[in-house]
């Protein structure tokens, strides 16, 4: 959502809070027609801020402005026109029986009050707001007044927000155990102070997700959870409880055994953690950063995603099926803390340099574990001046250096894929050189030149080439011209 609909969504909302509240009473629909019209009020007079509205079965009111009153009760229609917002100040909001159609767009509808009392339906854009809250228990019982998708009338209710939704003040939205799933078409956001607990069913976002309170599924026999945009994580720098017995209430908390499924970016600044085998799969392409890192479970990553953080796993490997971008100027990691099994690479790893040089005798370390195992589908490192090469230690140390390479000779190196071979070599530093070929089940002939057979490799690296075990022993070197 780009920052002028939030500002927007806000300015509806201050707008509709501090209306002015000159006068109360009960006002009754006569007849189906816009809101704005005096004529189909039993007062003569459009609804105000104190008002409480009843529309009668048989009549649909369409709100076609900015509308703020206590609730709406009876069994009549309420069909919100595009744009329009309509407020509800008091905790019965809507009644059960009322008919609310929200399918125009660009219309939000708000809950000043006890969320409780929200309408379970689709929406446009929704924003729950619960300023006056106050813990009866504290600092003991909830820190919030939650929004429950499975407590309506008709049990639990899947919902669609075709726009953003919205928590602010001490909302926390809880699926539930016996929930049902929500989908939100555009933003979340988590406000401070707020909550979203999605334990019941599966939450999908369509857009971003801002986390400034707190985030979190402890239920995950029952789903995968995915936002296919970008997850931002704000707030306090470590995870806070109500009392040491008691809730987290921000951060977002990556728990039990659920994955979370993200397409786009991670920023923490905020408070990323986790328990049990909680896993946050990266399937698209981004950069996880922020000014914090990350302890969780474990990961996967089948995207192309650039390590901009430190990323710290507690239980688990990875799974790496994608692509990993490290930055020569980073100090960036992957860690496996001791105990958490192998560290098997696989997947393709990609180093920049956004910085100096490197010199001979730079070492780069960005995995680390106690024990390191599996291949890289491919590699590629910057290139270095004439006269060094890389040295590959990602299995013994989780880390690149730089070497010596000789008399300003390239270096060939080699990675293996199935029956795939891939020969690479500096050829940038060193134009020229091409791929030449030996069979001989008896060693190298390295009096017979002639033995040697170009490739057709050209002289770009890489080279890749078919191999199969059952043949004989194939020998491969570099030759200029």
């Amino acid at each position: 959502m780009k920052t002028k609909q939030i500002f927007a969504v806000l300015t509806i909302l201050s707008i509709v809070l501090f209306a002015s509240m000159s006068r109360a009473a009960d006002i009754i629909a006569t007849n189906s027609g816009n809101w704005s019209d005096v004529t189909i009020w039993d007062s003569g007079t459009v609804p105000g801020a104190t008002d409480d509205v009843d529309v009668p079965f048989g009549i649909n009111v369409t709100v076609d402005t900015n509308v703020t009153i206590q609730f709406i009760y009876d069994s009549g229609t309420v069909t919100m026109a595009a744009n329009s917002s309509l407020n509800l100040t008091e905790d019965a909001a809507i009644d059960t029986h009322t008919t609310l159609v929200t399918t125009a767009p660009g219309n939000t509808v708000i809950y000043s009050a006890n969320p409780f009392g929200a309408k379970q339906c689709n929406y446009y854009n929704l924003v729950l707001v619960q300023t006056n809250y106050v813990n009866p228990l504290a600092p003991y019982g909830s820190p919030w007044a939650d929004f429950n998708n499975f407590s309506s009338a008709a049990g639990p209710t899947p919902m669609t927000i075709a726009g953003n939704m919205t928590l602010m003040g001490a909302v926390k939205v809880q699926q539930g155990n016996g929930g049902a799933p929500i989908t939100i078409n555009g933003n979340l956001i988590i406000g401070s102070g707020c909550a979203w607990d999605c334990s019941g069913d599966v939450l999908t976002v369509g857009g971003n997700v801002y986390v400034y309170g707190l985030l979190e599924d402890l239920n995950g026999a029952l789903g995968t959870n995915h936002i296919d945009g970008n997850v931002i994580v704000a707030g306090p720098s470590t995870s806070v409880k109500t009392w040491s017995g008691g809730v987290y209430t921000n951060g977002w908390y990556v728990s039990d055994v659920t994955t979370w499924g993200i397409d786009g970016s991670l920023t923490n600044n905020g408070s990323i953690f986790g328990a049990g085998y909680g896993s946050i799969s990266f399937d698209g392409t981004g950069i996880i950063t922020g000014s914090n890192s990350l302890t969780i479970p474990t990961i996967t990553v089948n995207g192309t995603y650039t390590i901009g953080t430190t990323i710290t796993l507690t239980t688990n490997t990875p799974t790496l099926h994608g692509t990993l971008v490290f930055d020569l100027a980073k100090t960036n990691q992957i860690v496996l803390k001791a105990g958490t099994n192998w560290l098997f690479y696989s997947g393709i790893l990609n180093v920049i340099n956004s910085g100096p040089a490197p010199v001979l005798g730079n070492s780069y370390k960005y995995f680390s574990a106690t024990n390191y195992g599996g291949a890289f589908a491919s590699t590629s490192f910057p290139s270095l001046s004439p006269g060094l090469i890389w040295v590959d230690n990602l299995l013994s140390s989780g880390s690149i250096a730089v070497a010596n390479g000789g008399a300003g000779s390239p270096i060939i190196t080699l990675s293996q894929s199935g029956g795939l071979l891939t020969l690479s070599w500096d050829s940038t530093t060193f134009p020229g050189y091409s791929v030449l070929a030996l069979t001989n089940s008896a060693g190298v002939i390295t009096n017979l030149s002639h033995s040697w057979l170009p490739t057709g490799s050209g002289t770009n690296s890489p080279f890749t080439i078919a191999i199969n075990p059952a043949n004989p022993a194939v020998f491969f070197r570099l030759s200029n011209p």
